[in-house]
């Protein structure tokens, strides 16, 4: 059953719309308890938390923008601005992670209280783990479906904020229980990891921004192609990223006897097999050459 594009685009939003709110609520919350609760780790958490309100914000705009038709300037549409906010979210990562695991070094050389941080930045850690576990779960199933890179990123984000919170949530535990340094170290390996999750999202954007098509892409629709009777072999696939989706230019030998209308229906109807059966593939167009 084909996905109704006016579906996938309300789904975009109104996820996207529900992360942010979440975020700038969870920021608010962890700001304010880990003040209150003294817990470097549920700080470092918040800054994380705030960077995701404006990630997801950048995201949002993104995703607008790429609906925007084909014009005089943007030939093929305006798709890959979802690429370019999923890298600049990667990018944030990036500096998240750092700005986070640096404040945590130097948060080892504070004179640090023997009781820990209070109980409630435990409360707010767990809190905040069930939250963004359920955003992820949303996201990811989402991003899948209709293959968009700025769930996608978002997801891996949210999972990242899951791991973040329990290790600020462990952090806190051990320093109640007079250790009071591992709220530091919490809040350091929040940032490592943050950092680890940053490569994914700037190598998969960076690639659909730079052309690069996945393998496999290529080799299905050559041999759609190939299952239609009356072409003979498929000379050449070219495959252009477009967010995430992909348009497709092909080249096929076909009898050279054939009329035109005769070697133009045999082109739609493989161009009509392939948009059936590659549902991230939107363009196709395919050229015939007597063979």
């Amino acid at each position: 059953m084909a996905t109704n594009p006016g579906d996938v685009t309300l789904a975009k939003v109104s996820i996207q719309l529900i992360a942010l709110l979440a975020n700038i609520a969870l920021a608010l919350l962890k700001f304010t308890v880990g003040s209150i609760a003294n817990s470097r780790a549920l700080i470092a958490d918040a800054f994380n938390s705030a960077g995701d309100v404006l990630a997801t914000f950048v995201a949002w705009l993104a995703f607008r923008y790429g609906l925007k038709p084909p014009d005089e300037d943007h030939h093929y549409g305006h798709q890959n601005a979802e690429a370019m906010a999923g890298l600049l979210l990667g990018g944030m990562l990036c500096a998240t992670g750092a700005f986070i695991a640096i404040d945590g070094i130097l948060g080892l050389q504070d004179k640090l209280a023997p009781e820990g941080p209070g109980q409630i930045a435990m409360y707010a850690a767990a809190a905040t783990a069930i939250v963004k576990e359920t955003l992820f779960q949303v996201s990811i199933r989402e991003g899948r479906r209709s293959n968009s890179p700025t769930l996608l990123a978002s997801a891996r984000d949210h999972r990242a904020d899951v791991v973040s919170s329990l290790v600020a949530l462990a952090g806190i535990f051990i320093a109640r229980m007079g250790y009071p340094q591992f709220d530091a170290i919490a809040g350091i390996l929040i940032g490592v990891y943050i950092l680890y999750l940053s490569y994914e999202p700037v190598r998969d954007n960076t690639a659909i921004l730079m052309q690069a098509a996945p393998p496999d892409i290529a080799p299905k629709a050559a041999q759609i192609a190939r299952e239609i009777e009356g072409i003979g072999d498929v000379n050449q696939v070219r495959v252009q990223p477009l967010g995430g989706s992909y348009r497709m230019d092909m080249s096929v030998q076909v009898n050279g006897k054939l009329t035109v209308d005769e070697a133009h229906d045999l082109a739609h109807t493989a161009e009509a097999q392939i948009l059936a059966q590659l549902s991230n593939v939107t363009e196709v167009y395919v050229h015939v050459e007597p063979g």
